[in-house]
Order: C-alpha cells, then sequence, then structure tokens
C-alpha cells in the first residue's frame, strides 16, 4: 500500500489537494483493516480456546459414558451366574436334551436375564454367549434379528487368555462392526474354569448411544486397528481422513485442526487403552466460526461505511486547506509577470499569514539586493577598466629581465645571471599556472628549485636542502603551487629566525591507500602552539606566507576533502613537519573531482 501510495503521488499531475485526500483515506483504511485483521485474529485464537474447551468436554463426556456402558456390561454377568440352573450347567458341563437342564431353557433362562438389565433398555446388544469348556456354546439374541454363528474356526476364544480374570476387550478382523466384552467364569467352589461369558456389541448402535446429547452436526468416531465407527453412517469418507490425520499425544488429550473430506474440522482425540480403542470428536470448523463471519460481514460493512465517510471529510479538509495556496500561487503568478507588486494578506490560517509576510520581505530584500549588485557590478567594471588601463605587459618584463642577464653575462657574473634567469622563470610559472588547476609534480619541483635557489643565494650557506621524491611519482598530478607555499613558510618562518644553519627535507612518499603523502620538514624554531590554519587572519609580518596556507588548506579540503587537509607537527627547535595528503594520479589521467569522499 504505502509503494502504491508513492507512485500516486509523485506523478506531477497529482496537486497537494488530491494528495491529502488520498492519504487520509490510505490512513483510515489501513487503520481500519489492520484493526478488522487484528480483531478477527484475536477472536479467531478466542474462540478457537473455546472449542478446545467444549470439544474436550464433551470427549470426557463420551469416554465416561463408554465408561459407564462397560461398567454396565461387567455388572451384568453376575446376575446371569446368579441363576442356578445356569450355574449348574457351567459346573457340569452337561446339556441333555430334555429336562429342566436342555439347551432351550438355559438359553431362555438367558433371554430372560438380559431383559431385566438396563443393557436391554439400550438396543446395542447384539447377542449374550456362554462358552462351557466342553465345547458347548450357549446363545441369547437381543436383537432384531438372529446373528449368525458365533466363532467361525474359534477365533475369539483363541485370543482369550483362560488365567485372565478382568474385563476382557476384544475385536475380529471379519468382523468390522463389532466389539466383544468376555470375562473367563470360575467355578465358586473348586476356583476352576468353567467357560467364558461373551456379550456381543453392535459398534455403530453403541457409539450412536455414547453420542447422545451431542450436537448434530458433531460426531464420535471409535477405531483401532481392525475396527472404525461413527456416530453418523454418512461420515465413511471423514472416518478414513480421520484415522490418517489425528497424532495422539500419550496419557492425555490431542486437540487438532484436520482437514476431513475438503472440510475442515476441529478434533480432539484420546487413547482408551484399556478397552484398545481410540475415540475422537470432531465438530466443523466454519459452523463453529459461523457467529464470528457474521459479525465480521457487518464490521465490514461498517469499514466500507467508514471509509466513504473518511473519503468525504478529506476533501472537505484538503479543500479548507489547499484554498489559500491556490490563492497565494495566483498572487505569486501575478507577481512573476510584473502584474502585481506583493502578496495579500492570508488571514485564513495564522501559518500562511507569516508565509506571506516572510515572502513579502523576501522580494523586498531581493529587490535591494539586485540594486546593491547592480551597483557592485558596475564599480567592479569600472576598476577592471582602469586594472586594465594599469597593467604592465608581462613579455615586456621578461624582456627587460632576459636583457638584465645578457648583461650579466657579458661581465662574467654568473651568480647575478642566474638569480635574474630563477627569477624570470618564477614569474613565467607564475603567470601561466594561473590558467591551471593541476600540475605534474616535476613541473612544480622546478618552480620550487627555482624559490630555493634564490633563498640560498640570499642566505648563502645557512640554508641546506633535501629533496626525497621516488622517480614514478614525479609524473602524477597535484594542484598548483602546493609545495612552494609550505616551502616558503618553512623558510621564512622556521629557519630565517634559527640561529646556526638550518635544513629543510621536501619528502613525498606512497601510500597504502594509494595517496601521495608530500612533508615539508625543517629544524628551525617551530611553533610553541600548533596554529589552527583555518583561523589565520590578514595582519602582522609576512602576512602573504600565512594567507598562503590558509588558502592551501581551504583549496585542499575544496578538492579532496577533509582527510586532505594541512597537518603540522612541531617540537620547537628540533623538527617540524608539515604534510598532506592527495590521490595518486598520473599526468596523462583526468582527476574525477565528483568521485573523491569530501567528508
Amino acid at each position: 500500500m504505502k509503494a502504491l501510495m508513492l507512485r500516486i503521488f509523485t506523478r506531477k499531475e497529482h496537486s497537494l489537494r488530491s494528495f491529502i485526500t488520498l492519504a487520509i483515506s490510505f490512513t483510515v483504511t489501513a487503520i481500519l483493516l489492520c484493526s478488522t485483521f487484528f480483531y478477527y485474529y484475536q477472536t479467531s485464537l478466542l474462540l478457537r480456546g473455546n472449542f478446545e474447551q467444549s470439544i474436550t468436554g464433551q470427549l470426557n463426556q463420551v469416554n465416561q459414558n463408554i465408561t459407564e456402558q462397560v461398567d454396565t456390561i461387567d455388572s451384568t454377568i453376575p446376575l446371569f451366574l446368579s441363576n442356578t440352573m445356569l450355574l449348574n450347567a457351567l459346573e457340569t458341563s452337561s446339556f441333555p436334551s430334555t429336562g429342566n437342564n436342555s439347551r432351550f431353557q438355559l438359553e431362555k433362562q438367558m433371554s430372560d436375564i438380559y431383559y431385566s438389565t438396563p443393557l436391554s433398555g439400550r438396543n446395542f446388544t447384539d447377542a449374550i454367549y456362554i462358552a462351557c469348556d466342553g465345547g458347548t456354546i450357549l446363545t441369547a439374541y437381543t436383537s432384531a434379528s438372529a446373528s449368525a454363528p458365533l466363532y467361525q474356526g474359534c477365533e475369539l476364544l483363541e485370543s482369550i487368555d483362560p488365567s485372565d480374570t478382568g474385563l476382557l476387550c476384544r475385536t475380529l478382523d471379519s468382523e468390522k462392526n463389532s466389539i466383544y466384552f468376555a470375562r473367563n467364569l470360575f467355578s465358586g467352589n473348586t476356583g476352576n474354569h468353567m467357560g467364558v461369558f461373551i456379550i456381543h456389541i453392535n459398534l455403530d448402535k453403541w457409539v450412536r448411544y455414547c453420542a447422545k446429547g451431542l450436537d448434530p452436526f458433531w460426531f464420535i468416531c471409535l477405531y483401532n486397528q481392525q475396527i472404525s465407527a461413527a456416530s453418523d453412517q454418512d461420515m465413511i469418507a471423514e472416518k478414513i481422513d480421520l484415522r490418517a490425520g489425528i497424532n495422539l499425544d500419550k496419557g492425555s488429550v490431542s486437540f487438532q485442526e484436520l482437514s476431513l473430506d475438503n472440510r475442515a474440522y476441529f478434533a480432539a482425540a484420546r487413547s482408551l487403552d484399556e478397552f484398545g480403542l481410540v475415540s475422537v470428536v470432531a465438530a466443523p470448523k466454519d459452523l463453529l466460526l459461523a457467529d464470528l463471519d457474521d459479525a465480521m460481514k457487518s464490521y465490514l460493512l461498517l469499514l466500507a461505511l467508514t471509509v466513504v465517510a473518511a473519503l468525504l471529510i478529506s476533501l472537505v479538509i484538503s479543500q479548507a486547506i489547499t484554498r489559500p495556496i491556490d490563492k497565494m500561487i495566483y498572487y505569486i503568478n501575478r507577481i512573476s509577470t510584473g502584474q502585481e507588486k506583493n502578496l495579500p494578506p492570508m488571514k485564513m490560517y495564522h501559518e500562511f499569514d507569516v508565509w506571506a509576510q516572510s515572502f513579502n520581505q523576501m522580494l523586498q530584500q531581493l529587490d535591494i539586493y539586485y540594486n546593491d549588485n547592480f551597483q557592485k557590478q558596475l564599480l567592479l567594471k569600472n576598476a577592471e577598466i582602469r586594472a586594465l588601463q594599469s597593467q604592465m605587459n608581462p613579455h615586456f618584463l621578461f624582456n627587460v629581465l632576459n636583457t638584465i642577464a645578457w648583461k650579466a653575462q657579458i661581465h662574467d657574473n654568473e651568480e647575478i645571471y642566474q638569480m635574474v634567469i630563477s627569477l624570470g622563470e618564477l614569474l613565467k610559472m607564475n603567470t601561466l599556472s594561473k590558467e591551471k588547476d593541476f600540475i605534474a609534480l616535476d613541473k612544480e619541483m622546478e618552480y620550487v628549485r627555482f624559490y630555493l635557489y634564490l633563498q640560498q643565494m640570499r642566505f648563502e650557506d645557512k640554508i641546506t636542502c633535501h629533496i626525497q621524491i621516488p622517480d614514478h611519482l614525479m609524473k602524477c598530478r597535484i594542484p598548483c603551487f602546493c609545495i612552494q607555499p609550505l616551502v616558503e613558510n618553512a623558510v621564512v618562518h622556521g629557519l630565517e629566525p634559527k640561529k646556526g644553519k638550518g635544513r629543510l627535507i621536501i619528502q613525498v612518499i606512497e601510500t597504502d591507500q594509494h595517496e601521495m603523502e608530500i612533508s615539508i620538514i625543517d629544524n628551525g624554531i617551530g611553533f610553541a602552539e600548533i596554529p589552527d590554519i583555518s583561523k589565520i587572519t590578514s595582519s602582522g609580518k609576512d602576512t602573504h606566507t600565512h594567507i598562503g596556507l590558509r588558502n592551501l588548506d581551504k583549496r585542499l579540503e575544496l578538492l579532496f576533502g577533509s582527510t586532505a587537509r594541512l597537518r603540522i607537527e612541531s617540537e620547537p627547535n628540533i623538527c617540524t613537519s608539515v604534510s598532506m595528503r592527495i590521490p595518486v594520479g598520473k599526468e596523462e589521467d583526468s582527476i574525477d573531482l565528483s568521485t573523491i569522499d569530501r567528508r
């Protein structure tokens, strides 16, 4: 959104009014959208926590129902054993075809007992079996249709340990919709094993019974490796996905969000280790969040109305803000064409009124400055004319000096000849260098040597000079007259006042940063306190050398940045060094000053 606003507002055809309008609208919309998303996210988290508690509570209730039904099943077994006829038949393993102990009579007794128990009203028991050790199986059918003969291959009996005294839960691979609860029967007199009591439970009916009171759109599922049952028969695809997606946390309830048959569900699961089953309660996510979605629709409608209101309000605000600006632009355009002299007062807002007053003052100052500048230009032009009139032709000076040198040579005065020649070269180089910004280092050193020669002739053997410059740096470009002012400063202020002989060293080295460090070192009187070159003023003796240092320092800073400024190190009467660092540039190269870091 921010990038879109920048693209819109950087177009030239858009005005400040449209910027303000869109900015307010975008801001209000962004804030409302963020608040909407935050509200939805936080509410979803809160509802998810409530759903987790609700679904987990339902799962615990289902598991409690399962446990209660198992307890009811277990408590039913002693009722059958309290029947004398059944107990005698189990202890004797005798089943004659006639008499009170006939098979028919025994199974009728079992049916009568069953209908006197709580199980008969719950309608999830398919049959009850008593398997005697002698191989006889008594059957009491409890559902509307008789079950098929039990134990083809005695698969169930083979899975039961005769010594186990607890209630056992078993399933068969061949019966996907049945679960069996079994208990070994032992004689109360002898303690011997008499047989196995088995209750055949219809799994689907049992699950639907345990799901009583559950929301009609929710469903429960019981499964293990062999069987799978759900409270809703239409949930076949969901059952398959559910078993594949459940991740159980051992010993605790696992709550997670699953996609079952392309529909999102919240599911809580727990392992019933005593029965070898896993119980799950699942609820559709969209139904749980239906109220939130309805609330969000109302909220989005309110959001749209708020954005429209913000757009209208922003139009009014932008109109109020930009009206004085439009008025000011109108009068500024008239001033630019000479139709007006000043801006009228802008009384609508204090800031714009101050702006108008400042603008009028600026116009007055510009008028004054223009008149003053015009007068200065006239004075400067007159001064230039006078200077041209009084200017002496430099070629005339060179010719005169050459004549003096020729006269000295004729009279065999070599010293005067050399001094005049050096002075002439100095004047020539000074005249020609005004047209250049940079010069080769060897050319600069010629100028320095001429100057040093004249000073040595002046002081005779008081000053000695040593030049230490590598040959490969001689063709490097440096600013014109950047070494001579330093040499002159060292001679005039360092060596001339010194008692005894003075020594001057001109040293140039190349650093690791591809820079030239140029140092002028002398053993003159030095500085008692290192001066701030930038604050040197034009007063006192030999002002031109000090001003030369200040101008050179400023020129180096403008050309190469603050790192190139002059650095002074001094120990009075022992050693004084003035140095600078500039980039290495060959004479044939052009120095691109725009690439130099001037910090």
